[in-house]
């Protein structure tokens, strides 16, 4: 599961990295570094959740 500005970077020594793309620039920023899989994936989830939820709360504001 990838969400359109992040990113989950497997390295052949084992680690996982999440990075997040900013749009209009080539850079990444590192966002979280895992040796587990799973946390990775949970790390990411919750990313996810942030994400929607602050979209959520931003297309209330502005529809009030």
């Amino acid at each position: 599961m990838e969400l359109s500005n992040y990113e989950l970077v497997r390295y052949p020594s084992g680690q996982l990295i999440i990075t997040k793309v900013t749009k209009g620039s080539a850079f990444r920023d590192v966002v979280g570094a895992f040796t587990d899989e799973a946390e990775a994936q949970i790390a990411l989830e919750r990313l996810a959740a942030e994400t929607s939820n602050a979209k959520q709360a931003s297309a209330m504001t502005r529809a009030a």
